[in-house]
């Protein structure tokens, strides 16, 4: 019997064997298997690293990673240059040219006709209901009337109306079509409270889904992406893919970008993104210049206006680029979601909200061969606090300094603990305060000084100058070597170091019985002095210098 992937790929694919190359992850002294250059390009930095070596042609640990984060066994996940090359690949794999079809539910991505008619496929074309949905119903009778249908595209949040398809519906669906490949585009999902499709594709082989790292993983530039689903399907569609699909320097961005470590920080980011999102969506349906605002699931408003021309030319005068939807409806533009100031500039333009302060934020990651870091925060918000360095009681520390600070602080640390905490309670400080550095930017208006904390028998004085300029100096004994998995003598290191990558005059001098309780008051001591020195308390720099 043969499988589906058999039925329905052309016979052009279907008797086209895979490029067979060697394996470029295996350890070699010399290669000379792949007439490259033995010398790397005259490109100064890590952008020149393995360049003139052609990349892996599978890099098994990136799917892996992705098919964990994904929650899809591994070779349930073929990896593509995007989510376009993903549609491109199933309709050169499966679609003949002059003979076959796909279906597609305008408004919706136009990369899906546009890579088939560029393939010579027929497109059929279902328009969703009034209110954007995408009943399976309709698509049904579609693909059973003409009955050269091969391919039924669906994307879920839909882009650009943002309507989110039911996982229910996109089961009756497949399970109605059997012997049509049905692909669920899921490129904006992350945006959305609703699950994914791709757990049904173990039951159902003729359901695709699309993944992309382009939207919320910010990876738009690097294009990578992936489809899941039957292991025969993918294997099938592969066969369309050039023998290197990703190239080097973007199989290694997606491979940092996807670290565990960096995780809760883009959780972060898609939280702030959605709550942008509604922010914006209440103050433009307030304002009275538009007919209509289409939330959704995605990182972006659907608007309608009875004065598109004016509203895209009142936002341009401003800087403010927006993307006119014609396909949708006359008076139809898509607005991306930007950061909370890009936001503020919208609404500035459209007169329904003035700017606001740039907010102290800041994201940065810091990697080392022994620890990889990712921090946010945020020197305006009290919350969230989420502290993981793998060592229990330093997590405890660090987050005494957000609590006291009355700032958001989430850091995630993947260190050589098996080595020792050294790396890694270093590091996460070094990390810690180079966020901090780059939230104050140019430091205007702030305190700048802090001072102190009793906790029991102990007693810690923290005097904080955020001056630019790192100077440290620790007074204090501590008479065990560990508390729990942390080492008491790294405690001036880790000032030290907030010193240094910080910019600022650190004096701390703790004194009392209990090492617990001395290092946990010199902790929430610098905090308190920290919420002292961050304070806003004017608009200068305060300096009788004017800089710091």
């Amino acid at each position: 019997m043969t499988s589906l992937a058999e039925r329905l790929a052309r016979p052009e694919i279907r008797n086209l064997p895979r490029f067979e190359l060697s394996d470029r992850g295996c350890p070699a002294a010399v290669r000379l298997d792949a007439n490259e250059n033995p010398f790397p390009p005259l490109i100064d930095g890590p952008l020149a690293q393995d360049l003139n070596r052609y990349p892996d042609p599978r890099p098994e640990s990136l799917r892996r990673r992705m098919a964990a984060i994904y929650g899809v066994a591994a070779e349930r996940l073929l990896l593509t240059r995007g989510g376009d090359d993903a549609i491109d690949v199933l309709i050169r794999a499966f679609c003949r040219p002059g003979e076959d079809a796909v279906l597609v539910r305008p408004p919706t991505f136009g990369a899906y006709a546009h890579f088939a008619r560029m393939n010579g496929v027929r497109v059929i074309e279902r328009p969703l209901g009034p209110d954007f949905s995408f009943d399976a119903e309709t698509a049904i009778a579609a693909v059973r009337e003409d009955g050269a249908v091969k391919l039924v595209f669906l994307c879920t949040p839909n882009n650009p109306t943002g309507t989110v398809t039911p996982v229910a519906d996109i089961r009756a669906l497949a399970k109605a079509l059997p012997d049509t490949l049905v692909l669920v585009d899921e490129a904006y999902l992350e945006f959305s409270e609703s699950g994914s499709a791709a757990p049904l594709s173990e039951a159902l082989p003729n359901l695709l889904v699309l993944r992309t790292l382009s939207k919320a993983y910010g990876l738009a530039g690097a294009r990578v992406g992936a489809l899941i689903g039957d292991p025969e399907v993918l294997e099938m569609a592969g066969r369309t893919l050039p023998p290197y699909p990703l190239p080097g320097p973007c199989i290694r961005a997606a491979e940092l970008a996807l670290a565990p470590s960096r995780q809760p920080v883009v959780e972060a980011r898609i939280s702030r993104l959605t709550t942008e999102r509604r922010r914006l969506a209440e103050r433009l349906t307030d304002s009275g210049l538009l007919t209509a605002v289409h939330e959704g699931g995605g990182n972006f408003l659907l608007l309608d206006t009875d004065t598109p021309e004016a509203l895209a030319a009142r936002l341009n005068a401003s800087g403010i680029k927006v993307r006119p939807r014609p396909q949708v409806s006359p008076g139809a533009l898509r607005l991306s979601v930007g950061t909370p100031e890009e936001n503020d500039l919208v609404l500035a333009a459209l007169g329904v909200g003035a700017p606001r302060p740039p907010g102290r934020r800041a994201d940065i990651s810091r990697d080392t061969r022994e620890t990889r870091i990712a921090v946010a925060i945020d020197l305006d918000q009290a919350a969230p606090r989420r502290v993981r360095t793998g060592v229990g009681f330093y997590d405890h520390m660090l987050d005494q300094i957000a609590a006291h600070a009355c700032i958001s602080l989430i850091l995630d640390c993947e260190g050589d603990l098996e080595t020792d905490p050294h790396h890694t309670v270093e590091d996460c400080a070094l990390a810690l305060g180079a966020a901090l550095k780059a939230a104050l930017g140019d430091r205007r208006g702030i305190g700048r000084y802090g001072f102190v904390t009793p906790m029991d028998d102990a007693e810690a004085a923290v005097s904080l100058d955020l001056s630019a300029r790192p100077f440290c100096r620790f007074e204090g004994q501590f008479a065990t070597d560990r508390i729990g998995d942390y080492p008491t003598a790294l405690t001036p290191h880790v000032f030290r170091s907030l010193a240094d990558s910080l910019g600022a005059a650190i004096h701390v001098r703790v004194t009392g019985e209990d090492d617990h309780h001395k290092t946990e008051a010199c902790f929430k001591a610098f905090g308190r002095a920290l919420r002292q020195a961050i304070r806003l308390e004017g608009g200068d720099v305060p300096s009788t210098k004017g800089v710091l």
